[in-house]
């Protein structure tokens, strides 16, 4: 069926352009007259000449053409005026549970302490359940089976020895391999961890992007509109997609959140998050698409005004105590995706039954760092392991386990 609101843009543009089509006949036969009014006068003046018909023609189509420009203005004007800048979402206001009432700690790893890492920055899981971890201290890729047991490290300066910038994230790819990311470019790694290609058709800084059907979709905030570059590993082609334009430029260029986390693939399709949404937006929308708002969401009134960047940010920090920013978005299933929210809020994340259309918020009171979301679990960093030599190890992932919700709170507004 039809949303009210595809309804009435119909409704809208029909009006339009029956409106539209009416005022160019009256338009055509005021020239018409005007021509005729003009050619007469030209007659009284001079009686003996005649006006070729060519003549007539000529006048007229001067005429046309002048009044041609009026009404493409007048049509461009009345087709823009019943179009919208973006999606025209139905806001559902979410429902408020207690955390423990949704996860449970179910694990924890412990990464191999044969190898020390530095600073644990970005962590992908493989459909196998290997892990992925970045170092932030050692630019380094480290693989580890689902246990925490090493099984290689991958220096990405080898792949371009030209690149020191630091490594912002990387991925598993669904039939083997790896891509990652850095400031200068982006890389596919072979599965035994030697690097395949740089990827020149993608911009670099690119660190959010995520894999759906042979096509992995690298999210640009900074673009101008902000875009979604679609890259098909098979064919190496790239497709663009231009998105909404944010209400807020600024704060949608600068607050791009969790580095490699605002964009989520799921088998019914992407959604990325903009720093002004209360929840992930639909790359391809439905014909009713549906926005999910905590209860005590503060949604933004105004951007950012500064040109030069520390005062930017400065202003962006005092707006961040105003309003609600969201900060990154996850696949927690395939029928959940889990949004988190910028500090200070009095709740730091939302889940969505997109099935159900139902979400609940809720708020952790550890402030855990969510490191990655897939199957059902949620993963989190732990404390650094006490080894029992009495020296320390690797910062442990907690797992935690998620229960699906039915929420009764869920209420509709528009």
């Amino acid at each position: 069926m039809l949303s009210r609101h595809l309804v009435v843009r119909v409704i809208y543009t029909a009006r339009f352009t029956i409106l539209a089509a009416s005022h160019l006949v009256i338009l055509i036969v005021y020239a018409r007259e005007n021509v005729i009014v003009k050619l007469k006068l030209a007659a009284r003046r001079q009686p003996e000449k005649v006006v070729p018909a060519y003549t007539v023609r000529k006048a007229l189509n001067n005429t046309l053409s002048r009044f041609g420009s009026i009404i493409c203005v007048y049509w461009l004007v009345s087709v823009s005026a019943c179009q919208s800048s973006g999606p025209q979402y139905r806001v559902i206001e979410s429902g408020f549970t207690k955390f423990e009432d949704l996860f449970t700690l179910v694990d924890t790893i412990r990464l191999d302490a044969s190898v020390l890492i530095g600073q644990i920055g970005f962590v992908d899981m493989s459909d196998r359940g290997e892990f992925l971890v970045t170092d932030d201290v050692m630019r380094t890729l480290h693989v580890f089976t689902a246990s925490g047991r090493h099984v290689r490290t991958i220096d990405i300066s080898r792949c371009n020895p030209e690149d020191g910038g630091s490594l912002l994230s990387a991925r598993f790819l669904t039939k083997g391999g790896m891509i990652a990311t850095t400031p200068r470019g982006v890389y596919t790694i072979n599965p035994d961890g030697s690097c395949n290609q740089r990827l020149l058709e993608i911009p670099p800084n690119r660190p959010s992007f995520c894999e759906r059907q042979d096509t992995v979709y690298f999210m640009n905030h900074v673009a101008r509109p902000p875009q979604i570059h679609a890259y098909s590993l098979e064919s190496g082609n790239v497709r663009n997609y231009d998105l909404r334009k944010p209400k807020f430029p600024s704060s949608t260029a600068v607050k791009m959140g969790y580095i490699g986390r605002q964009i989520a693939c799921f088998d019914r399709g992407i959604f990325y998050r903009y720093a002004e949404s209360s929840d992930g937006e639909p790359l391809w929308s439905a014909s009713d698409p549906v926005l999910f708002q905590p209860k005590s969401y503060r949604p933004p009134e105004r951007d950012a005004t500064a040109r030069e960047m520390n005062i930017l940010t400065s202003q962006l920090r005092e707006l961040a105590y105003e309003f609600t920013y969201s900060h990154g978005i996850f696949g927690l299933d395939e029928n959940h995706r889990l949004v988190t929210f910028q500090y200070p809020t009095e709740f730091n994340m939302n889940i969505v039954n997109m099935d159900a259309e139902t979400s609940i918020s809720t708020t952790d009171n550890q402030n855990l760092g969510i490191m990655l979301a897939k199957e059902g679990r949620m993963y989190t960093l732990g404390d650094y392991e006490l080894l029992p030599s009495g020296e320390t190890g690797n910062r442990t992932l907690e797992v935690w386990q998620f229960h699906p919700f039915e929420s009764p709170y869920s209420r509709t507004r528009r």
